[in-house]
């Protein structure tokens, strides 16, 4: 035993020696031996990765597809890929008073619909004759046509003074263009020609000037808008002209209108019998949500826009009317109701709008005159129809509704701006390359 451990003892003093003896290697030291030089090979390798990257990476990235460049498909230069950014790059702030004018046209439709509500009411509950309410109605209709018609007479003028201006521009260009092409090809002398000579190209004035205007009044035969040779200046021509008419234009214009005026007369008055009883198998209160609906429908659906240009408004928003008009008046009790009814929607959704764009476009003081009227009248009309009152009613209702209106509109317009800051629109460099396909190789 004595021996056996002795032996123990010294093999292990021997191993302990060897481990201290610096010049002795152990297991140990042979692992991070190995370990740091891969760790330096490894990045040996790296930097010679680099430096090959940055040899093959000198030219300039582009951002094409079709281009052969020594980058992978899905590479980002992440030297200009920040500076390409751009955060709402068309943000346009808007400006208190600016949105408050432009509410005026939600708010004057608006006011259109209750006033249709607020007649309806009065019609059905016969405290108005529905005569009473139409006959206004033509009036007012009457005197925004002729304000429409003077309208439409200055702009004729104005577009005609235009074009006259134009063609004596384009007849006096090419006078002076001839003559100097004539004043070229000619001899110098006495200044004396031919007979013969006349008839040369660089001297057909005549003809130049009977092509010009034969053009013009060729252009000038048709309706619309037309370009004239040589112009960029549009010139304006009279729809509903008939060559062989005695009348003027204006005047031909003006019995169209009339014309179709008394068609939309006829036909509502051959439809009002058959519009009374569309609905009789249907409830009253059916009718009250359907007409609740379209009337919705139809505030929702309404062009908004402020194009000068007057069109029709939009098909939805009308049709939509008309229709909540109709079955309102299948609720009435006598044809008469049903024909003022009919056509005093006709003259509210479908005329009134085209009225009030026009007026917006020529005069903003006339717009906001419009807005007041409207706002007062439907304010004094709901009102009235609500509480069942007489002046005293109306006079509040003008008050509080006009202090309400102004409110709302205040309102909305400081809401819409402050929602402005949230707008995060990102404009960037990742739009899709557009590849050029190329028919033939070379």
């Amino acid at each position: 035993m004595p021996s056996t451990t002795s032996a123990l003892a010294s093999a292990h003093g021997v191993a302990s020696s060897s481990a201290i003896d610096p010049t002795h290697l152990a297991p140990e030291d042979a692992y991070y031996k190995l370990s740091s030089a891969g760790a330096a090979m490894s990045a040996r390798k790296r930097v010679d990765r680099a430096r090959s990257a940055s040899r093959r990476r000198k030219g300039h990235y582009k951002k094409l597809l079709w281009f052969k460049q020594p980058f992978p498909d899905n590479y980002t230069d992440e030297k200009t890929f920040l500076d390409h950014l751009q955060r709402n790059p068309r943000l346009q702030p808007y400006e208190f008073w600016s949105l408050m004018a432009d509410s005026t046209v939600i708010v004057q439709h608006v006011a259109s619909v209750a006033i249709f509500c607020c007649c309806f009411v009065a019609i059905f509950q016969e405290r108005v004759s529905p005569l009473s309410v139409v006959s206004w109605a033509s009036f007012c209709t009457f005197l925004a046509w002729a304000l429409w018609d003077y309208w439409m007479g200055q702009e004729e003028a104005e577009a005609a003074t235009v074009a006259a201006i134009e063609d004596r521009n384009n007849t006096m260009e090419e006078l002076s263009s001839t003559s100097s092409t004539g004043s070229a090809t000619e001899p110098r002398g006495l200044g004396l020609l031919l007979a013969e000579d006349r008839h040369r190209p660089g001297h057909s004035h005549n003809t130049s000037v009977t092509s010009i205007a034969s053009n013009v009044s060729s252009t000038s035969r048709a309706g619309g808008l037309t370009v004239a040779p040589n112009s960029i200046t549009p010139i304006y021509h009279r729809p509903y002209v008939d060559e062989t008419s005695s009348l003027s234009p204006r005047n031909q214009q003006r019995l169209a209108t009339a014309k179709s005026a008394l068609l939309i007369y006829a036909a509502l008055l051959g439809l009002s019998p058959i519009l009374r009883s569309l609905t009789e198998s249907t409830t009253s209160d059916s009718i009250w949500a359907l007409s609740t609906w379209l009337l919705c429908m139809n505030v929702a659906f309404f062009d908004y826009g402020a194009a000068t240009g007057a069109h029709l408004p939009a098909s939805i928003s009308t049709n939509s009317a008309l229709m909540a008009s109709t079955v309102l008046a299948s609720r009435l009790p006598s044809t008469t109701h049903v024909f003022s009814l009919t056509l005093f929607s006709i003259e509210v959704f479908g005329l009134f709008p085209i009225f009030r764009r026009q007026l917006r476009a020529k005069s903003w003081n006339g717009h906001l005159t419009l807005t007041i009227v409207l706002v007062t009248a439907a304010s004094g009309g709901l009102f009235v129809t609500l509480t069942g009152g007489g002046r005293a009613a109306c006079i509040a209702g003008v008050i509080l509704g006009s202090v309400f209106t102004f409110l709302c509109m205040g309102v909305c317009s400081w809401w819409l701006i402050g929602l402005q800051k949230y707008k995060n629109e990102i404009h960037g460099p990742w739009d899709p390359a557009r590849p050029i396909i190329r028919r033939r190789w070379d």
